[in-house]
């Protein structure tokens, strides 16, 4: 009898021990969004990762759009931190500004992933993980393309980017310069500005180039495709003649058709809307006390005039 009586307790422990605990006596799980600017097709990807992983999940997401504003940020995950969210998941607008609100959030006890965009190293020690993209992987395929197109040839290059600092900005800027590494080449960055993700800014910033580097431009990395389709329509405006290869990253439709009628030469694809689902699948897991990666990362695949019409599909 004695036995039995302790073999019970014993599956009763075993049970206590691998029931998940849910995120709150309601079984639903917060998580709070704040977003670096939600006008952006990949954002619009994310959230809708995000949604749709969240109805399998039971989770309810809350979403807060800073439009591009550090300060609106920080203000915003303070928001969060005030409603009690189970999770906090940043995209960082500014990787140094952020690590104030998100150390507030840590202290608070509330886990915190980043998502799309990393906080500075000094405040990873703040968060849980970064959910994103290969973005290093994506600007080391866009450089594989340069080089099967260009070879060895003393190519210069121009690079529009996001805003300064920025994780993937950074990343594929640094991949594409190891493909380079990697080929044996030795491409010339003669210029690298940032263009903050807009279409309309990186459309300005180019035909202010036009002018300062009349037939002196190779190449484009615009390291994001709204901005790279700036680009196109620059040069279209200026009635530029000589030919720019143009390469992007991300796989929206916009740039995909550029592709498949050769006004841009490729992309890499982002699986955005896996960023959202991975970035909810990380924050349930950690609701129930799950081990999770430092890093979550969707894949990528590169996109040219060879192989668009396999991907066509995917791009979003």
């Amino acid at each position: 009898m004695k036995k039995s009586i302790v073999l019970f307790v014993l599956c009763v422990v075993c049970l206590a021990v691998f029931i998940p605990v849910q995120a709150d006596a309601d079984g639903k799980l917060e998580i709070c969004v704040v977003h670096n600017n939600a006008d952006h097709p990949s954002i619009t990807a994310i959230t809708q990762g995000m949604n749709d992983e969240a109805a399998i999940y039971g989770a309810d997401v809350t979403f807060f759009d800073p439009a591009a504003d550090p300060q609106k940020q920080a203000s915003m995950i303070e928001d969060c931190i005030s409603r009690k969210a189970d999770v906090i998941v940043v995209n960082a607008i500014d990787p140094t500004a952020v690590v104030a609100p998100i150390k507030k959030a840590y202290e608070a006890g509330i886990p915190v992933l980043t998502q799309n965009a990393d906080v500075a190293p000094e405040g990873k020690k703040y968060t849980r993980a970064f959910v994103g993209s290969q973005s290093i992987d994506q600007g080391y395929a866009v450089g594989k393309m340069m080089v099967e197109k260009f070879g060895d040839k003393e190519a210069k290059v121009v690079i529009i980017g996001g805003n300064p600092g920025q994780t993937d900005y950074v990343n594929r800027v640094a991949g594409a310069q190891q493909a380079w590494a990697d080929a044996g080449v030795n491409y010339e960055i003669i210029s690298d500005q940032p263009a903050g993700w807009s279409k309309d800014k990186a459309m300005t910033l180019m035909t202010d180039l036009l002018t300062r580097f009349p037939a002196g431009i190779d190449i484009v990395y615009a390291v994001d495709d709204p901005m790279a389709i700036g680009v196109v329509e620059s040069i279209k405006a200026a009635g530029y003649d000589s030919e720019i290869a143009i390469y992007g990253t991300n796989g929206n439709v916009d740039a995909c058709a550029a592709i498949k009628n050769g006004e841009m030469a490729g992309t890499a694809l982002q699986m955005s809307y896996l960023v959202g689902v991975y970035a909810v699948r990380a924050a349930y897991d950690i609701s129930v006390e799950r081990v999770v990666a430092d890093e979550i990362l969707a894949p990528t695949a590169p996109i040219t005039a060879d192989n668009i019409d396999q991907w066509y599909e995917m791009c979003w």
